[in-house]
This record gives structure tokens, sequence and C-alpha cells, in this order.
């Protein structure tokens, strides 16, 4: 739904090969009913200058519904230009996440945890909110920590360190779920089986800009990953492994521009 005629719509369609539905909304009376209309846009504002030519846009947005049409989830963000990538939004409204083949991956592993870092989308767009997904897979009868624990105890940890033209979220992990362990007088925090760690990161302009003549076509992500895996006797030695996962870069679409096939 855009604020946009419904000629202008059809112009951008046909321009850039678009197969679905657009929306015409072009006084915003159902952007404003729907309570998304962006407030942060002043039509008069002198230190806004794109003000008059964006007042009336919605926050960027996308609602997902059942077949039935409910809403189930909705992904919105305060910037005009900011929003969910495609294969964010699917893991999320199917509830689990899906490792394409398509998608850039790089793994390593051991004899107790085979460990793989994988993106949400097949490449990464300007200012477009993607997910670094690391998996642990922990062989049987192995587990790890995870917070809050007691001290000198170990938590999984998945961080992706400051890299210029990368904005970073806070990591999501999964729900631990509490195990008594007799012997030490405790219960933890702890993963078995498969564990996903979900990063949102998404390339901005201090890097990726279009004006930028530099502006690399890869982005790299770098990963520090922190664990320690242990058996019902054991703990092995805490290990931290780096990892960098390379995507495709894809830059938003500039006036007059085509998107490639």
């Amino acid at each position: 739904m855009s604020y946009d005629s419904p000629e202008q719509l059809r112009a951008f369609a046909d321009e850039h090969d678009v197969t679905y539905d657009l929306l015409s909304d072009a006084d915003s009376a159902v952007i404003r009913e729907f309570g998304i209309l962006n407030t942060l846009i002043s039509p008069d504002d002198p230190e806004q200058g794109a003000g008059r030519s964006f007042y009336g846009v919605p926050f960027p947005g996308v609602y997902v519904t059942d077949e039935s049409g409910v809403v189930t989830e909705k992904f919105f963000h305060r910037h005009y230009a900011t929003r969910e990538s495609a294969g964010t939004i699917r893991d999320s409204a199917l509830g689990r996440i899906l490792a394409r083949h398509e998608a850039p991956a790089v793994e390593l592993g051991s004899d107790q945890v085979r460990i793989s870092a994988f993106l949400s989308d097949e490449s990464m767009t300007f200012e477009t909110q993607s997910m670094v997904h690391v998996r642990f897979e922990l062989e049987d009868g192995l587990h790890m920590y995870g917070r809050p624990l007691p001290d000198n105890y170990i938590a999984s940890e998945v961080t992706v360190p400051d890299t210029p033209g990368l904005r970073v979220g806070a990591a999501q992990y999964p729900p631990t779920y509490p195990r008594e362990f007799p012997a030490l007088g405790v219960t933890l925090n702890v993963y078995e089986g498969v564990v996903d760690v979900a990063i949102p990161v998404t390339p901005n302009a201090e890097v990726f800009h279009r004006s930028n003549p530099d502006r690399p076509d890869v982005v790299d992500v770098p990963l520090s990953i922190l664990y320690q895996v242990c058996s019902e006797t054991i703990c092995y030695t805490p290990r931290t492994e780096t990892l960098s996962l390379a995507a495709p870069f894809q830059p938003l679409l500039s006036p007059g521009a085509r998107r490639e096939r």
C-alpha cells in the first residue's frame, strides 16, 4: 500500500516487472485509519528537505495474515527506508528457520558439535534487515549452557563485532530449559540438540550508499562464537570460534534503473 496514485504504481510495476498487486491510497486515508502514518515527517519542516515529497507515507512495514485474512504478525520500522527482508518475514511467519541451499553459508565442526552460519536471504539489500543464523547441532548426550548462569560457567554467545557499514541488532537466543545436576547441587539453564541463534544485520549508508564510488559488491559479516560443550561427567575446554559470512550486496532501485533478472 502506497500514497502514490494508481497511474504511478502502474508505471512502477511495468518498469520493474512487479507481478503482485500494489494498492493506491492517494490521500493516505487508509494509512491514517490503520494508525501507521509516518508522523516523523512534516511537510513544512525546514530541516527535513524531503518532507514535502515524503509526507503521507506510512511507517514501512509488513502485515502477515493467515488464509482467512486475519493479521498474525506485523513488522514495522521508524525510518521510511528501513524494512525486513523477505527471508526474515518468511521464517517468522512459518515459525521455523529455513536453511536454503541458495543462501550464503559457512560451517565448522568437532566431535561434539557442528556449527553453521547462514543468511535468511540469497543476498543483502541496502537498509533491509536480514537475519544471520548461527546453528549449533550437538551430539546426543551433550549440552551447552545459556543465560542466566552462576559465576564460573560459560554461557553460549554469538556476536558480530563492530563492522563499518553494518548495523547489528541484539542477538536472539532460543529458550533454555532448567536441568538439575545433583552431583553439583545446582540447576542450570541448558541447550540440547539443535540450537539456533539469530542476529539482525542491515547494510547502511556508512559504506553501502550509492554515492560511495568504492561501494563493495559483497557484505562480509564477521562472527565470534563462544561456547562450551558438556556431558553428564565432563566439560570440554571452552572455545571461541570465528567465522565470516560473505553475502552478495543488492542496492536499492534508482530512478530509471531496472532490476537485474
